[in-house]
């Protein structure tokens, strides 16, 4: 374990996504390599101008209007996406308990977290990240871009993640139109950050029967608060397997978060005291005791949880990033309308 990162049991009441297992808080220290750009990273530029990169090469160039109701995403120049270290049968053999336990999910909590903070290369920073399995709904329960400020806060919990068999497209750029409400586009999709390997590939067909013998390591996703989809940080050949076979793959999230804490408000304070003390009258066994000690600090102190996206500042601004948007237009073919380039590469509204 790398020097001052701790690992405690996540006790977040309700993150309002469906969650597979038990999971784990990380409070990264801000010493060290903490305080550098991760290997994957966002940066951004005035504008809403984004790249995402990884090992120092633009992964993605994406822009979101002003209005927040439109976004186009092109494909950068990176090569190997970030991704940690291949699992070796040793390694997947270490983990005895019975598959989709608690102590299952705990034991590859623990797993991924070790190496995600021992690998040179992290995409952790300084700050508090939430490990925790996820489970996916379906494309058609997901709710549209929040396009308002009285439909989105600062701070609000990762969205639900859906269409897994978004591993198996790989578009070189696309137009999102956020008023709309179509599930491919929605908040909690997930997003590859390489090509689908080929269904015959003995790596596929080795996790396909990992697949059916119900061995499956997760895959591990990433929340972009801002984008609201889940990055495939690893397991893309694993979800593709799964997806083969008929299954729901393991997955595990990680998500940068904050705490915030509500308002002081009497009526709520004085409505806990005396719930409280009607459930102790009823009976103050050991359960209700726990209970009614955890519905109290929620009503007194507890925090809320949500997450967030932290993005360093692009080097070279607006300018810096057409260049390199239009340099490698010249090197490739756009499948976007016309006015849809224009608009992506332009700094107007």
């Amino acid at each position: 374990m790398h020097p001052g990162v701790t690992f405690t049991v996540d006790d977040t009441e309700d993150w309002h996504v469906p969650v597979a297992g038990p999971g784990l808080l990380l409070d990264v220290p801000a010493r060290g390599r903490w305080l550098q750009r991760p290997a994957l990273h966002l940066e951004a530029a005035p504008g809403y101008h984004l790249r995402l990169v990884s090992g120092g090469q633009p992964l993605l160039w994406v822009r979101i209007a002003d209005y927040w109701d439109q976004c186009i995403l092109v494909r950068g120049t990176a090569h190997t996406p970030w991704r940690l270290p291949p699992l070796s049968a040793p390694e997947l053999r270490t983990v005895t308990h019975a598959p989709g336990t608690p102590a299952w999910w705990e034991a590859w909590a623990r797993k991924l977290g070790r190496a995600l903070v021992e690998t040179p290369e992290s995409v952790l920073h300084t700050g508090r990240w939430c490990l925790r399995p996820v489970r996916p709904r379906p494309a058609e329960s997901s709710s549209r871009h929040a396009v308002s400020t009285m439909e989105w806060s600062f701070g609000q919990p990762p969205a639900p993640p859906h269409s897994l068999d978004a591993v198996l497209r790989f578009q070189p750029a696309w137009a999102e139109h956020w008023w709309e409400d179509l599930p491919r586009h929605n908040p909690g999709v997930l997003l590859p950050l390489r090509a689908p390997s080929d269904a015959e590939d003995g790596r596929i067909k080795s996790w396909r029967k990992h697949a059916r013998d119900g061995t499956l390591p997760p895959a591990l996703l990433l929340y972009v608060d801002i984008l609201s989809k889940w990055l495939v940080l690893d397991g893309h050949d694993r979800i593709h397997a799964a997806l083969l076979e008929g299954q729901e793959p393991p997955l595990l999230g990680l998500w940068p978060y904050i705490e915030t804490r509500r308002p002081e408000s009497r009526v709520r304070e004085e409505g806990a005291l005396i719930g409280a003390e009607l459930q102790l009258r009823a009976g103050a066994t050991p359960e209700v005791i726990d209970r009614v000690n955890r519905q109290l600090l929620r009503s007194f102190n507890w925090p809320e949880r949500g997450t967030i996206t932290r993005a360093w500042p692009l080097a070279g601004g607006f300018e810096a990033w057409r260049a390199e948007v239009l340099a490698w237009r010249g090197r490739n073919t756009v499948p976007l309308a016309e006015n849809d380039w224009d608009w992506f590469v332009s700094a107007r509204d």
